[in-house]
């Protein structure tokens, strides 16, 4: 039981860690416009009803902002 916990904790761990890695970046920008831009395309797309991925990636790229 001890070992199964530990795999779990661990797992949760490096899930938190690789989330945490990367972020869309735009050079000048705050972070609080780029949520705000982030938060835009993903309203935007449940507006549309597209695959959402996909389309809030394409907005963001529209906007200036890189996949860090």
């Amino acid at each position: 039981m001890k070992t199964v916990l530990t795999l779990f904790f661990a797992s949760l761990f490096c899930i938190g860690l690789c989330s945490c890695a990367q972020t869309w970046y735009k050079e000048g920008v705050s972070s609080y416009e780029t949520e705000n831009s982030l938060a835009q395309c993903e309203y935007e797309s449940s507006l549309n009803h597209v695959n959402r991925g996909d389309f809030i990636s394409n907005c963001m790229k529209r906007q200036g902002f890189r996949y860090e």
